[in-house]
């Protein structure tokens, strides 16, 4: 009997060929597309819809359409807004996967009786010692477990990710001789639910008394270098448009919401080797093999941004909190940003970086 799953369609290339690839390997697939707010929503919007319908009629396959506005809105972009409010840069598609995607859809589909979900993730599931983590798909230029990283342990049974073994040029060649996509849409690097505006800009029209958020420019040596008209305008290791001058280039170093004061330092001052993780989402027995064995620890590394290399590590675990010493400082580490811990080749938990240490 073949088993029912739902593949979740954006219209991409990638959704199109996981749906592709599930139907040739004799799954009883049905397409589903979550509607965001706003529609122009570069992930997911008319276009993708209308290109994920015309999939599912030429592979012959059922096409659903999920209204997700109000938990996206609720989920995703009002913890984008505070955040950046806050100091802090969050990590919206990390987001959106845990509440939305891996959240609001599995549970629709968990509803209607459908146990298995598929998306266009380049992502793999590894089993140890009997539980599943996330890793590394082939394509490791492409791979995006790390925006996975916070979504519940208990979905990972019911996930298939069909180009965990494929690259993105196999993927590509695959969608064009079998003309899965009228044409390949270009791929977004930004916040997908911003559309034509800054984000300072999309923050002041979602925010009541934007002017409230206006500050001092302070050298960390405490000179006073000038004045902005909005902490979210801000972000960690920024150097271009601070508007002042320094006799060396300054970066922002650090954000004080309470003061609305942006810090700002030369390079060196960026530099950071201990931090603290909290909101920790665990996989399997990952935190008790951690706290209970030096061999697992000698291997562990965290990632803090999607492009960044990995770190080797120290980590120390405590109930609700993980306290990370890099072996060599970095200049990347982010509040609000996610950081992901590796074993090895296993991603085994994930949380946010917070402001102090």
């Amino acid at each position: 009997m073949k088993k029912k799953i739902a593949v979740g369609l954006s219209g991409s290339i990638d959704s199109s060929f996981a749906a592709y690839r599930l139907k040739k390997e004799g799954w009883d697939v049905a397409g589903f597309t979550l509607k965001f707010y706003p529609q122009d929503n570069r992930c997911c919007d008319l276009d993708g819809l209308y290109r994920a319908q015309r999939l599912c009629s030429a592979l012959g396959i059922p096409h659903y359409t999920l209204d997700a506005t109000e938990a996206f809105s609720a989920s995703v972009v009002s913890d984008f807004l505070s955040s950046y409010l806050s100091g802090s840069t969050p990590n919206p598609c990390a987001r959106c996967n845990k509440h939305i995607k891996f959240g609001f859809l599995f549970e629709k589909l968990i509803s209607l009786g459908i146990e298995y979900l598929a998306t266009g993730h380049y992502a793999r599931l590894l089993r140890y010692r009997g539980d599943l983590y996330l890793a590394q798909a082939k394509d490791t230029k492409k791979t995006q477990e790390y925006f996975l990283s916070l979504i519940s342990p208990k979905v990972l049974a019911h996930l298939v990710f069909p180009l965990a073994d494929y690259t993105k040029e196999e993927v590509k060649k695959i969608v064009r001789e079998r003309k899965l996509v009228c044409e390949e849409r270009k791929e977004s690097q930004d916040i997908c639910f911003i559309a034509g505006s800054s984000y300072a800009k999309f923050i002041e029209t979602h925010t009541s008394a934007a002017g409230s958020f206006q500050g001092p420019i302070v050298h960390v040596n405490g000179t006073v270098l000038g004045a902005h008209k909005g902490i979210y305008y801000f972000t960690y290791g920024q150097r271009e448009g601070l508007g002042i001058s320094w006799k060396e280039p300054l970066y922002v170093v650090a954000l004080d919401e309470k003061t609305r004061t942006v810090f700002v330092g030369e390079r060196h001052c960026l530099a950071k080797s201990v931090f603290t993780v909290s909101g920790l989402n665990w996989f399997g027995r990952a935190a008790e093999y951690l706290s209970a064995n030096k061999s697992w620890q000698e291997h562990v590394e965290v990632k803090i941004r999607y492009n960044a290399p990995r770190y080797p590590c120290i980590l120390d675990i405590g109930k609700d909190r993980v306290k990370v010493t890099l072996k060599e400082a970095t200049n990347a580490v982010t509040p609000g940003q996610v950081a992901a811990f590796y074993y090895k080749n296993m991603l085994v938990g994930a949380g946010l970086i917070q402001k102090k240490p």
